[in-house]
């Protein structure tokens, strides 16, 4: 581990998902290594899951134990400090941050609150479902939005299907409801149809007709934010695997068994699940000195920067990001956080020497949706430019959707270990199911 000194800028970054796991590799390996300054990563958990890959741990296609990055092992191989602990505090006239008590299982103080100096600090906590207020979600519905929540989500799934296959007469249906039409929300229902095939196959004696996934989007189709040849490609898909889609349907309450719509309709849901819009933690309004959007977002300036502040950053979904100079504001994508980070580093890098660079610029890669283990769509504006409409459909567009995931590999491991990953990966589905099946 490197030493803490003040002779050293010192920069604390908070929040270990793909971009701020990704800023401080970037700084640790140019600035920590070479001891130009302290780099420090906070975060509540010791390790990393990509995000975007949360529906395959929830369906166990993925397997947390393979593929987390431990930050403790990382940041030691990549010149960074790994801080354990949640933030509840900040101190901008200090340049503190605090972080809350640290308990063990049964309640003793395994360490005190402890403040953390820093010259530069960057948020990166990201963002959660947002409910709307709508009533029962907090109390019956599932979110998505961390590796707990995936796999209590796996673990709920493999119960309700052994009490379906348990039941004598073999009339019992298994009901699924997806709250949200987007990436997400799609990615989940190919998935959990694929991995509830393959359980038949196992030997679950539940078969894909006594199983209704349905997914419901308020607005009037699936996929908003992408172009509608995608949509209608993921409507499609999702409809010849028998997977129920509701349009213009927004949701009143959420019960114990049941979901029910503002139109009347109640669908039967042994497990609902919400992926619908996203919200960042409520805590961030309540820290001094920074300003945040109804979604509790920080607001930030073209440079990042958070409004009111000169040492305080913000990116990935946490982030209210201006999109250029417009009103518009940049979506809670992976590739929005993965450009941010790249950016913040050689601004971080430039700002140590007393540079300053341009200010951000986001730059439209497209998007990938996948369908299932054979199939997604997208499009590929990285490669023909956001301004011609051409997309992917199939297996090659599975193809581009699975090399995110390496890159992403890539850009936090190197690209020698990340493809001994993927070698690592190919051999051990030779020996092992393809479902984490406990």
């Amino acid at each position: 581990m490197l030493s803490r000194s003040s002779a050293v800028p010192r920069i604390v970054i908070v929040g270990g998902g793909a971009g701020g796991l990704e800023l401080a590799t970037r700084l640790g390996r140019s600035l920590g290594k070479h001891h130009r300054a302290s780099v420090t990563l906070v975060d509540g958990a010791p390790t990393h899951v990509w995000k975007p890959l949360l529906h395959e741990v929830a369906t166990g296609a993925l397997n947390t134990g393979e593929d987390e990055v431990n930050y403790f092992a990382h940041g030691y191989r990549n010149g960074y400090e790994f801080e354990y602990g949640y933030m509840e505090g900040i101190d901008p006239a200090r340049q503190t941050v605090r972080l809350a008590p640290i308990h063990s299982r049964d309640g003793s103080c395994l360490s005190p609150a402890r403040d953390i100096p820093y010259d530069w600090l960057v948020m990166a906590v990201g963002a959660g479902s947002n409910d709307f207020g709508t009533p029962g979600v907090a109390e019956y519905a599932q979110p998505l939005n961390t590796p707990d929540d995936a796999n209590r989500l796996r673990i709920r799934l493999l119960e309700n299907v052994f009490r379906c296959s348990s039941d004598p007469a073999r009339q019992r249906t298994l009901s699924i409801a997806i709250v949200g039409g987007g990436a997400t929300g799609v990615e989940l229902a190919a998935e959990l149809n694929h991995t509830l095939c393959e359980l038949h196959a196992y030997g679950a004696r539940l078969p894909p007709e006594r199983v209704a996934i349905t997914v419901i989007e308020a607005s009037g189709r699936l996929l908003a934010a992408a172009k509608p040849a995608l949509s209608s490609y993921a409507a499609d898909q999702l409809t010849a695997k028998g997977i129920s889609v509701l349009t213009d349907s927004s949701v009143a309450r959420v019960g114990a068994d049941h979901v029910e719509l503002k139109d009347g309709r109640t669908l039967a849901a042994d497990i609902t699940v919400w992926a619908a819009g996203i919200k960042a933690p409520a805590w961030l309004a309540e820290l001094a000195g920074l300003t945040v959007n109804r979604l509790n977002q920080l607001e930030v300036d073209g440079g990042l920067r958070c409004l009111g502040q000169t040492r305080i950053y913000a990116i990935g979904d946490c982030a209210s990001t201006p999109e250029g100079d417009s009103e518009r504001r940049l979506p809670a994508t992976a590739q929005v956080a993965h450009q941010q980070a790249r950016w913040l580093a050689d601004e971080l890098t430039r700002g140590i020497t007393g540079k300053t660079g341009k200010p951000f610029v986001f730059k439209p890669q497209g998007m990938l949706v996948s369908l299932g283990k054979h199939t997604a769509v997208g499009d590929l504006a990285a490669l023909v430019g956001p301004k011609r409409d051409y997309h992917v459909e199939g297996r090659s567009a599975k193809l581009f959707y699975t090399s995110l995931y390496r890159l992403h590999q890539a850009e936090v491991h190197g690209w020698l270990l990340a493809i001994l990953l993927f070698i690592g990966d190919k051999l051990r589905r030779v020996a092992r199911p393809a479902l984490k099946l406990h």
